[in-house]
């Protein structure tokens, strides 16, 4: 019963289940309350608690979101970025920068193995640790050093990264670029900005 905790918590995470207690969400699912039916008055046998944790996580499968919606909220932190550096806000810029990188491992967790062009699997986690390591972790540098200066060659050496990786996964159509208009309208980038306090 060991090796399902870790997928169950992930799949219960995605649902919006993950903030009930674990011990709650599994008692749920193994009694059928989890799926709408009245709980059984017998407790269940092991090979049936197994049974109904298997087409738990089954359902949860069919709800969990695709990797274009994760790459939706890449790209919506990415271009954020783009601004919050332009405007020398560094804070900002550091927010956007750890939530893009987040949202990309949680790509490489919904779809880990895409097909490649060949039809062969490509580990996106193993590009992504590359990247990780290099583009990704200058851009951070230049983020943390307040580099206006270096900010936009980072940025973009990033982006071409990234470009990479869509390339490898079969979607080379999938070309991004320097963003043009803000997608988050709401947020002040000024650094300066007092207002509200």
């Amino acid at each position: 019963m060991r090796g399902w905790r870790t997928p169950l918590v992930a799949a219960l995470y995605v649902a919006g289940l993950a903030s009930v207690p674990l011990a709650t969400n599994v008692s749920l699912f193994a009694q059928g309350e989890g799926r709408g039916a009245a709980a059984p008055k017998a407790p269940m046998t092991p090979a049936e608690e197994i049974a109904a944790l298997k087409a738990d996580v089954e359902m949860l499968k069919g709800r969990a979101p695709s990797a274009s919606v994760a790459m939706a909220d890449v790209g919506f932190h990415f271009s954020n970025l783009w601004f919050a550096g332009q405007a020398g806000n560094w804070p900002l810029a550091t927010y956007y920068y750890n939530e893009m990188r987040n949202h990309v491992r949680w790509l490489v967790r919904i779809a880990p193995m895409p097909r490649g062009p060949e039809g062969m699997p490509v580990d996106v986690g193993s590009i992504f640790d590359a990247i990780d390591t290099s583009t990704f972790a200058t851009l951070k540098a230049t983020l943390e050093k307040k580099e206006a200066a270096k900010f936009a060659g980072a940025y973009r050496g990033a982006m071409e990264s990234c470009y990479q990786c869509h390339k490898a996964v079969g979607r080379p159509y999938l070309r991004p670029m320097i963003p043009k208009t803000p997608p988050q309208s709401i947020i002040n980038l000024d650094p300066k900005a007092n207002w509200p306090e």
